[in-house]
């Protein structure tokens, strides 16, 4: 979320820690091999605690299947990209310790802040990658300086600390609180300095109470605004909080379903989606930064769960469109490397390999860049996995 965005309204910016990738979520216990099998916590889909999908057996490494690269070529990559930008020593990082004893944020540089958004894909970064430490460090620094009580988490700091801006931005919440259930199962409550699952349940609270509006079940732009941000809209991430809140699993699997129907209202014929839009799907604000997320967000799903037919049908014809017009900077070819997962694989070649063959983001817009940048070869490289 820009700060215009905020100050007209009420993030985006032109823009974590250790190596090596994540083994995959074992069936049965992180993973699941078949619906209605598992724990009463709801960790598996049993359709009785409103778990309805399991998570998959296997996560496709496009790099490998479609670019012909190899699983070390792939981890060296990804390697590259921590050592870079979650490394505090490196000069073109995003992530930086202090000002407190065991704290670290991400900053984006360009605007000299630290954003909810940022801090929440550091800790996804940093559950993905098995970096327990870093995970800590960044949710130390926020429940130090973004959380106010047990209410909304700030959306904008100075990196001394101090909050600037003390309303809400639902994507980062979003993040935090998935980030925080995948640790909750992959690493336990007892391993760390939190008890995950107690952290990830707060969030999920303020989300749902705070940001969805009831009727629609969608997620707002910010709290009472009456509108939403289609990049804030993540139907795999409400469905992996069925399957954890399960006191509110008919609640979230209403807001999966809502969210997929939200994009076919709101995807032109090239499948853009603007940055601002009534929950029916109406556009309010033309396509800007916000938006080169969407596409992120319907391919994750897609690649997931898979039972969504539009979620491919909309990319298919429109490929040759969508790469003259939205793939012309790094945060927009990160997210858009996902289509390799809708599409077949000699029209999605072109996007997996112009992810594959970009530099790690450096300079001045490095964050949202950089954080994107890494959150693509997440999903693209089968490394970003859902631990429920």
């Amino acid at each position: 979320m820009t700060t215009a965005d905020r100050s007209s309204s009420a993030d985006d910016a032109e823009g974590g820690s250790g190596s090596g990738t994540a083994t995959e979520p074992p069936v049965g216990s992180s993973g699941m091999s078949s619906p209605g099998t598992g724990d009463a916590d709801g960790t598996a889909g049993n359709p009785s605690d409103g778990c309805m999908m399991p998570a998959p057996a296997d996560y496709p490494n496009l790099f490998i299947t479609i670019s012909g690269h190899t699983q070390a070529e792939t981890d060296a990559k990804i390697d590259a990209a921590w050592n870079q930008l979650y490394n505090p020593s490196n000069p073109n990082t995003v992530y930086y310790d202090g000002p407190g004893v065991d704290e670290s944020y991400v900053m984006d540089v360009a605007n000299n802040d630290v954003r909810s958004e940022g801090m929440s894909y550091g800790m996804m970064t940093a559950v993905q990658l098995d970096h327990q430490t870093e995970f800590d460090r960044l949710w130390t620094w926020v429940k130090n300086h973004m959380a106010q009580g047990t209410g909304e988490i700030a959306w904008q700091c100075s990196p001394d600390g101090s909050i600037l801006s003390t309303i809400g931005a639902p994507d980062g919440e979003e993040y935090f609180a998935t980030a925080l259930i995948f640790a909750h199962h992959r690493w336990g409550d007892s391993s760390g300095r939190f008890n995950y699952a107690t952290e990830a349940q707060w969030v999920l609270d303020v989300i749902r109470t705070e940001y969805f509006d009831s009727e629609y079940h969608i997620v707002q732009f910010i709290k009472d605004f009456g509108s939403t941000d289609a990049s804030y809209i993540l139907p795999a991430f409400y469905q992996v909080w069925a399957c954890f809140d399960t006191d509110n699993a008919l609640f979230w699997n209403d807001a999966v379903t809502a969210g997929r129907e939200f994009f076919h209202l709101a995807a032109d014929s090239n499948g853009v989606i603007a940055d601002r839009q009534s929950f029916t799907g109406q556009t309010l604000q033309d396509a800007g930064s916000d938006a080169k997320r969407c596409v992120m967000n319907i391919m994750m799903d897609h690649n997931f769960y898979g039972v969504d037919p539009w979620q491919t049908d909309i990319y298919a014809p429109a490929f040759g469109s969508y790469t003259s017009t939205r793939n012309n900077d790094v945060a927009t070819y990160s997210c858009n490397a996902l289509l390799g997962f809708a599409l077949p694989a000699s029209s999605g070649k072109p996007f997996v390999d112009t992810l594959w063959q970009a530099p790690i983001p450096t300079g001045e817009y490095r964050y949202y860049d950089g954080t994107l940048y890494f959150l693509g070869l997440l999903h693209v490289s089968g490394a970003f996995k859902l631990w429920y």
